[in-house]
């Protein structure tokens, strides 16, 4: 019994076992979740005005302005947002609003005029307390919406500097230490009240990633390949419990601190059992050689599972792991990552690239929609709440997908779709005064084609990659993935300064090239994932037919093996009488192929006649 075995009778006679494990490392991807879209509503933008105002060179609130002199014009307090505006009065007493205000009243230039240093907000709920206000995130200080998205993007994608980790020091040591890191900074940004310091909070919340990518990765060497696709969805449906949920969050608590508290509550009680609880991967430490500690283990989840015997079956001293050759004691060091032998396999190479592509495409497409508030419709609580709910049959339908047509497939189609869909949203007529409408309906549709795709991508790339160097491939996909997270706050903005266009034709563009460059991959339904590096699959797109494979290394060892077999099919023929060679001729002069296996069907019958005849010998 190999290990894929043992994993696949555990998990069937355990259910409780990987539900239990799937459920604790779930938490990790709500509160991924919670700390993007509780800060993002928490930034999101709240109607507001300038609350001063220039009388007689004074600068006044509104309150005063309003209560002591009256007015020559009728005007919209709410129209002055980032300049105070400045009045003259009048021979009969009256304030007049000075005329190049009263025409350009966003104008920073305007003559007689000042920038605004205090504003009114006038949010929904009257005791809202949000960080757009709190920080005055509005006129010049607007950018601090996005960027205190952009910051914690940004410690997501330096979190790569610690990948092979993973990898060195065990997928629990590593999850344990980050999430508590991200904990506690969490915790921090509740009490602190200097805008730097959050940002710095922030950063290192960013910086806590890697033990998202330690539960992606226990789930997947913890749970057999059967019910593989369905935790590795389980694990991001948990993401869309959060993602909606922000919305009601969000909505109901109006203090935007007891908002994060409440985040660290729910997810901080499932992090204090991660210690006690969850065990180290067992693959992992077969890997390294650590057999007495991979036995307890196994031992304790095979008792859990209700199957005490199966582990009799599997040998722990000689087994896949242990013959792979891979690795030593020397292999704890962070190059031995990629050694020379990686670095130089074609097959390993394409693969990492095809899986980075499609892991940058995907989650930058992904974020860019969730971060725009006005996605569905003006209300960023009601557009959180549906944008979330919408995940909910995509993933759905990417658990069945990816085991009926494949996880090859599944990427090529739902990547090429939302590309194209991207593409053709800018030529689809927008009403603002319609809710629903044709272009509400491609933009859900493309919502609904990606997130499939960034679902099931990260059970595909999981399957593709060997087990020697998986934590240090992934990480280094998921910190491209995390740059393409980083720029999607802010890049969209920049982009459509030049044409209002290019962000969704661009963003369409590279979705469908990262759709196609997938056919290259190959299938990893139904097959036991690699343990090392020559035991991976040859690249190449079948799709043209015969001969698809690119000429790699695994591709030359396939011919090699194929040659070699066509030398030993050759060899009884040789042995053979030229009478026997002669009868085996036949008119039409076919092709080789189809010769040999003439040859070949020829040839059993005379080896069984041979046989016979001594038979026939011995009993005369």
């Amino acid at each position: 019994m190999n290990y894929e075995e043992l994993l696949k009778q555990i998990s069937k006679s355990g259910p409780g076992y990987r539900w239990t494990i799937t459920i604790l490392l779930s938490v990790l991807s709500m509160k991924s979740a919670f700390d993007m879209f509780v800060t993002n509503l928490a930034t999101a933008s709240v109607p507001f005005h300038c609350a001063q105002a220039i009388v007689d060179n004074q600068t006044l609130s509104w309150t005063d302005v309003l209560a002591n002199n009256s007015f020559a014009l009728n005007f919209s307090i709410e129209q002055f947002t980032c300049r105070a505006p400045r009045f003259w009065r009048g021979a009969d007493g009256l304030l007049n609003l000075e005329d190049d205000f009263q025409n350009d009243s966003s104008s920073a230039a305007a003559t007689g005029t000042e920038k605004c240093e205090a504003w009114q907000f006038n949010p929904d709920h009257p005791d809202r307390w949000t960080m757009l206000i709190e920080y005055e995130m509005v006129c010049d200080r607007q950018y601090l919406n996005d960027r205190m998205q952009t910051v914690l993007q940004f410690g997501v994608f330096l979190s790569t500097l610690v990948g092979p980790l993973g990898d060195l020091l065990g997928r629990k040591t590593v999850l344990v230490a980050f999430c508590y890191l991200n904990l506690a900074c969490n915790l921090a940004v509740v009490f602190v009240k200097d805008l730097t310091a959050q940002m710095v909070l922030r950063f290192f919340m960013g910086c806590g990633d890697p033990a998202l990518l330690m539960g992606l990765i226990l789930i997947t060497e913890l749970v057999g390949e059967n019910y593989r696709s369905l935790h590795g969805n389980m694990f991001w449906m948990t993401w869309v419990v959060a993602y909606s949920s922000s919305a009601a969050i969000s909505y109901y608590m109006l203090n935007w601190r007891h908002q994060m508290m409440a985040v660290v509550v729910i997810t901080g009680l499932s992090f204090a059992t991660y210690i006690p609880v969850l065990p180290e991967s067992p693959r992992w430490l077969l890997t390294r050689g650590k057999t007495r500690r991979a036995e307890k283990i196994l031992r304790q989840v095979c008792k859990f599972s209700g199957c005490p015997n199966a582990l009799d079956k599997f040998e722990l001293t000689d087994n896949e792991f242990v013959n792979s050759g891979e690795d030593s004691a020397s292999s704890r060091r962070i190059l031995k990552c990629l050694p020379k032998e990686n670095i130089f396999n074609a097959d390993y190479l394409i693969t990492l690239a095809v899986v980075t592509v499609n892991f940058f495409t995907a989650a930058f497409v992904y974020h860019a929609m969730c971060f725009q508030r006005d996605f569905i419709t003006l209300d960023p609580y009601l557009n959180v709440l549906i944008s979330g709910l919408l995940e909910v049959p995509a993933y759905l339908i990417a658990w069945q997908m990816i085991n009926r047509i494949g996880r090859k497939p599944t990427t090529v189609i739902t990547m090429c779709f939302c590309g194209l869909g991207l593409i053709l949203m800018p030529f689809i007529p927008r009403d603002p005064s319609v809710v629903f409408q044709a272009h509400s309906c491609v933009a859900i549709a493309v919502k609904f084609s990606i997130t499939v795709a960034y679902s099931e991508l990260n059970v595909y790339g999981s399957e593709v990659l060997p087990t020697t160097v998986r934590s240090c491939s992934l990480f280094f996909a998921f910190s491209v993935m995390g740059l393409g997270q980083f720029m999607a706050p802010e890049l969209g903005g920049i982009l459509s300064q030049v044409y209002p266009h290019l962000p969704s034709l661009l963003y369409g563009s590279v979705t469908v090239l990262a759709g196609l460059a997938a056919l290259l991959l190959p299938e990893s339904r139904g097959r036991a994932m690699p343990n090392t590096v020559a035991q991976m699959r040859p690249v190449g797109c079948r799709c043209g037919g015969r001969g698809g494979a690119l000429s790699t290394g695994s591709a030359l060892n396939d011919d090699v093996i194929s040659i070699d077999m066509e030398q030993r099919a050759e060899q009884p023929k040789e042995e053979e009488d030229d009478e026997d060679d002669s009868s085996q001729e036949y008119p039409g002069g076919s092709s080789d192929e189809e010769e040999i296996k003439l040859q070949k069907k020829s040839s059993k019958p005379k080896s069984q006649s041979k046989q016979s005849d001594q038979m026939k010998v011995e009993l005369a």
